[in-house]
Parts: C-alpha cells; sequence; structure tokens
C-alpha cells in the first residue's frame, strides 16, 4: 500500500463534492433585486412655460404635459414608466414614456390616474392619483360703488359694497370665496356678493374685490377710488 497518496483520496473525494455542490448554486436562478435603490417617484405636471409641480391642477384651456420624476435622477433611464387610466377597476393604457401630454377639456379617459413604474429585473411600484382640471374664477369689473363714485353719508352710514363672480367649475361643487379690502383693512365675506360697512371718515378711499376657489386660484380686482362727503359736516 502507498501511504504517500492515502492521505490524498479523501481530499479528492472532498473537493469532487464541493464541485458538484458550487455547479449546483451556479445552476440555481437569480432572484429579481433592483439595480439601485429609488428614493422617490414624483408624479408632476406643468402647462405652457410654466415649471412642473405636484400640485396636480391644470387649467382646461389648453395642453398639459404629465411627467414622473425618479430620485436619484440618474437611474431614470432604467426605469419603464406606464400611465392608465383606471374606471371601474378596469385599467386602460394611455402611453408608456416618462412624459404623457394630453388635453384637460377632452374625456376623463385621456387623463391619466394611475402610473406603474417597472426595472429590469420585473420588480414594480404603484402609484395612484388624481389631475384637478380646474378653471380660476373671474370677477366682473362691474362694482358698487364704481371707480370715481362720490357717496354721501357720515361715519355712521353703512355704505353698500356690491360685486359679482363667475366660475365654470360651479357645477361640479367648486365654490367661491370674497375679500372685501377697504384702505388696506382686508374683511373676509365668504359666499356673499354684497355687505354694507360703516365708519368710513370724508375723503378719498380704495377698495378692490379678491375672489378665490376650493383650489387655491384667484382673481383680483384693481384698486377703485371713491370718495365719502360727510353730509353732517356739510350742514
Amino acid at each position: 500500500m502507498n501511504l504517500f497518496n492515502r492521505p490524498i483520496l479523501p481530499f479528492l473525494v472532498f473537493a469532487s463534492f464541493f464541485a458538484l455542490f458550487l455547479a449546483g448554486c451556479l445552476d440555481a436562478p437569480d432572484y429579481p433585486h433592483a439595480l439601485e435603490p429609488v428614493e422617490s417617484i414624483n408624479v408632476m405636471v406643468k402647462q405652457k412655460k410654466s415649471p412642473y409641480s405636484t400640485l396636480l391642477k391644470v387649467n382646461p384651456s389648453d395642453s398639459a404635459t404629465i411627467t414622473a420624476k425618479t430620485v436619484p435622477e440618474k437611474i431614470q433611464d432604467d426605469l419603464t414608466f406606464k400611465w392608465f387610466y383606471v374606471s371601474d377597476s378596469k385599467d386602460s393604457l394611455l402611453i408608456q414614456g416618462a412624459d404623457y401630454t394630453f388635453y384637460p377639456n377632452n374625456l376623463n379617459e385621456s387623463i391619466p390616474n394611475k402610473l406603474v413604474v417597472l426595472d429590469k429585473e420585473g420588480n414594480q411600484q404603484v402609484y395612484e392619483f388624481t389631475v384637478v382640471i380646474n378653471t380660476p374664477p373671474v370677477l366682473s369689473d362691474s362694482t358698487v360703488p364704481a371707480n370715481g363714485d362720490t357717496l354721501y353719508g357720515s361715519p355712521f352710514s353703512a355704505f353698500l359694497f356690491s360685486w359679482s363672480s363667475m366660475d365654470l367649475d360651479l357645477y361640479n361643487e367648486d365654490t367661491l370665496f370674497h375679500i372685501l379690502e377697504i384702505d388696506g383693512n382686508q374683511y373676509n365675506v365668504g359666499t356673499l356678493l354684497e355687505v354694507k360697512q360703516s365708519g368710513l371718515k370724508a375723503g378719498k378711499h380704495k377698495f378692490r374685490i379678491i375672489v378665490r376657489d376650493l383650489y387655491g386660484d384667484t382673481d383680483t380686482l384693481p384698486y377703485k377710488n371713491f370718495y365719502v362727503v360727510d353730509t353732517l359736516e356739510v350742514q
């Protein structure tokens, strides 16, 4: 018996077993994994030359572009973006890509409300959102008092201030809130379209109206001047 070869036999058996084990491991399929962690994905929208905003509100008078921005930005090209319109549990794919341009005055079916983001390994994240279509409110230039009017009374007289506003979204349960500003003092008058104000001394005054809707869109009239003549002083 060759004693020199005896210690080698167990080593050859172990080496053969380890090689088979390693080969089996290499044949096993890899699990899906992200190429690089995604810190965040923001859905943003813009119209005309305005910057992108995460406030998903658009005016129906012009086309809008919605986009997905990833952090870090360098992994943007490694992801796939799919925009869907979902209604009654039915997903309709609108487009694939980071950007999508649509017309808010079209049917709702063209406005996305779901984004699916996939990486190269098949992992995905789903983002659901709502794009608000909102028409800003508009104030009529016709007011009481009109610009340049003269009011006769006294500091105890309650002078009428009235105005009118409109919003095409009122049918969609939008609400308009108003601010009456007189000589720099603002009065929140809510949904009222007229109020009476006393305490105005003789002389020149200015006022304006500000209107705001539920979505933060506003309209403001330029300042109008009016004059108060104190009839008690005249007597």
